[in-house]
């Protein structure tokens, strides 16, 4: 598909080796579009507009999308390839008479692939022969709208590794069109072939604009059902008369002949052996009744979940009831409602969203959203497709859920269900958690992971060892390692003739199984106690006589810290294997070992607010691989309670709390130090996500010891 583009590849595929029939056309390639971008010079400027793009931010992606279209829209398509469209569409039969009109659609190196980019480029239908060189400047420019610019880089794809190349088809003037796929989207259990389709063109259909009618057709006996789904929210009058009048602007669709979906069917089933996969296709009948292929294209199918015990709802209302799941899971949070396109950008985040339609540019979302409920669209349309890939819980053809559901509101949603229940339900969210579509790595996954291999082992882990040495650095965390522990060693060094004066260091005197060297940047020749209000606060919570630092009922502390050397984390009596901080009255930067994990703390509590910060990162453990990240799932939900902003990865944490006044930070120290400190051997115990949840409230409520 290098020069065709996933779309092109597949209808090339189906045409030489099935020969359907679909609308005669030809291919842009993305030789073409490289042709256009260096004619112009444009390749540089895109990257350098890209490389400043924060898809967390939706004024920085919509700033460089409109710089990026607008490249695009001004410049030139060079005259030789202009002159070969042209010649190409005058070459069709009818090309050159008015009447004769195109749909001119993207096919993308990777689109209609393992990543599917359902509707997140530009496609323009009927358009007339001369306005062709028109369309295709615009499915360019669609490859730099922002909801694309997301998606491609959710999807880890390089700007180079997804070069567009252009369909151009003669357009069908269709009494129906629809999509068929070789199976249920959501379940891939159901082995029937499953047809949806709408009266007209199928763009209101992939476009999540419309409830679709559905024939079911069997694989092994060409049984056929037909379903038209019925809104099935829950109605209150006035509710049920705006329905009712809705109902009367969308035809009554008309349902398409039984042989049509047979011959469907058929098609679906060799399409599927020619891929060897499960497949989609997109399809119209025309007004003469002769039935034409627009798409094919492989999907990704997960198995539905088996059936669950019963989960007792007795206590939640159920406010949307028959839903169809379009994307599996549930999800628990807060409505928020958009009525149009414009209303996408201000939705909070964890909210579940509540929507009419389902138009592609909702993707954007997706990565802020807890799950969607739409009134209308079907698991057959094109954002319902990236939902599944994201993993977000998505129930279409819900009815009225934008008129029932209030801004606000509590709810908890259960796509494989088709419910919509008020409050929350804990049981609920644990048994029916939300799936993702796995996927093939990409290519700069694939990158990543043979960077890895020289970024990310540590090798260098005991300070005693002689092989703790320059020469055997074998990646960039050994070389940090080793740096940071020798800058160590040298700034708190006690050994005589180290400095001209006597040190300012000063190894504090506490009850803790801990040697903590700090170095005083305040304190002058004839100083000898530190004074840090950060330091002094963290220490208070480290000794809260809620915390049992020496007696443990299964683990002697005392013993440990003496005797362990394993991974170079240790508290001896030698103070190169101490803890170490840097203080000011104001600041304080402690780089503290527990055991067999590791804590730094970087703060600054002064007068000024904006400049206040406490910053934490939290890495290691000597316990199970599964018991240190529950520690650490602990660990960060209590920073969060506290304010903080936290990332984790694998068995690291970062975690951070800015803008806040100097009494916050003392008091938020004081509770780290108390966090600190009972997390010592947690993951030596911790067991399962429920013990995380009872610890969490444990500790909210002033729990400290959790070592039984």
């Amino acid at each position: 598909d290098l020069l065709t583009g996933g779309k092109g590849l597949h209808l090339s595929q189906v045409k030489r080796h099935l020969n359907l029939p679909m609308p005669r056309g030809f291919i842009i390639s993305t030789a073409a579009y490289g042709y256009f971008l260096k004619s112009n010079n444009l390749p540089n400027k895109i990257n350098e507009i890209l490389g400043t793009v924060d898809i967390k931010s939706d004024k920085s992606l919509f700033t460089a999308s409109e710089k990026l279209m607008t490249l695009i829209e001004k410049a030139e398509i060079p005259g030789r390839l202009s002159g070969q469209i042209v010649n190409a569409a005058s070459t069709l039969p009818g090309g050159t008479e008015q009447k004769t009109t195109f749909a001119v659609r993207s096919s993308a190196v990777s689109e209609d692939s393992v990543f599917s980019f359902a509707g997140q480029y530009e496609s323009v239908l009927q358009v007339q022969a001369d306005r062709i060189l028109a369309a295709y400047r615009r499915v360019l420019t669609g490859k730099y709208a922002s909801n694309a610019i997301h998606y491609r880089i959710n999807a880890g794809l390089l700007e180079e590794e997804t070069p567009m190349a252009v369909l151009v088809q003669e357009m069908i003037t269709p009494q129906f069109s629809g999509v068929a796929t070789s199976g249920n989207l959501t379940d891939a259990t159901d082995d029937k072939i499953v047809i949806h389709y709408t009266q007209g063109l199928g763009d209101a259909l992939v476009g999540g604009r419309c409830t679709p009618t559905t024939i079911l057709v069997g694989r092994s006996d060409d049984s056929i059902t037909i379903q038209q789904k019925p809104l099935v929210s829950l109605f209150t009058p006035n509710q049920e008369e705006t329905m009712q009048s809705d109902q009367t602007q969308q035809k009554p669709v008309q349902v398409l002949a039984n042989k049509y979906a047979l011959q469907l069917a058929d098609w679906v089933r060799k399409i599927e052996n020619l891929l060897e996969q499960p497949i989609e296709i997109e399809w119209s009948l025309d007004k003469k009744n002769d039935l034409y292929l627009l798409q094919a294209r492989p999907i990704l199918q997960k198995n539905k979940p088996g059936v669950k015990a019963d989960i007792d709802t007795s206590g939640f209302s159920v406010l949307i009831d028959g839903a169809e799941t379009a994307s599996w899971g549930s999800a628990h949070g807060k409505v928020y409602i958009v009525n149009d396109e414009e209303q996408i950008s201000e939705v909070p985040a964890e909210a579940i969203l509540v929507t009419r339609d389902t138009p592609p540019s909702y993707a954007l979302v997706l990565d802020k959203v807890r799950a969607v409920v739409a009134d209308r669209g079907s698991p057959a349309d094109h954002f319902s497709s990236v939902a599944r890939e994201a993993g977000v819980p998505l129930l279409v053809g819900a009815g009225n859920a934008t008129t029932l559901l209030r801004k606000g509101k509590e709810v908890t949603v259960c796509a494989d269900l088709g419910r919509v229940f008020a409050g929350r339900i804990e049981e609920m969210l644990r048994i029916y958690p939300p799936r993702h579509i796995a996927k093939e790595s990409t290519p700069v996954q694939d990158a990543f992971s043979r960077a890895a291999q020289f970024i990310f082992p540590l090798r260098l882990v005991n300070p005693a060892s002689p092989s703790f040495t320059p020469d055997n650095c074998r990646s960039l965390h050994d070389i940090i390692r080793y740096a940071h522990e020798k800058g160590l060693q040298f700034m708190f060094s006690q050994t005589s003739g180290m400095f001209p004066r006597k040190s300012a260091s000063t190894l504090l005197k506490t009850d803790l199984p801990l040697q903590i060297y700090v170095l005083d940047m305040d304190a002058d020749t004839d100083r000898t106690v530190p004074h840090s209000l950060p330091l002094s606060a963290l220490l208070q919570g480290l000794t809260h006589p809620g915390i049992k630092w020496r007696h443990h009922d299964h683990f002697d502390w005392r013993s440990f810290t003496e005797t362990t050397m394993g991974g170079g984390i240790v508290a001896s009596d030698d103070p190169l294997f101490a803890s170490y901080a840097i203080v000011s009255r104001d600041y304080l930067n402690l780089n503290m070992r527990f055991g067999y994990h590791f804590v730094i703390v970087d703060c600054l509590c002064g007068y000024n607010e904006e400049d206040n910060y406490i910053k934490l990162r939290f890495a290691g453990g000597g316990g199970e691989p599964t018991g240190i990240a529950l520690r650490l799932d602990f660990v960060a939900e209590i920073l969060k309670r506290l304010g903080f902003a936290v990332r984790t990865r694998a068995d690291l944490l970062d975690g951070q709390l800015t803008r806040s006044k100097a009494p916050i930070i003392i008091e938020t120290l004081d509770t780290l130090g108390r966090l600190l400190a009972s997390t010592t051997l947690m993951d030596m115990v911790i067991k399962d996500e429920e013990m995380v949840r009872r610890m969490v409230t444990e500790f909210m409520n002033g729990k400290y010891n959790f070592s039984d």
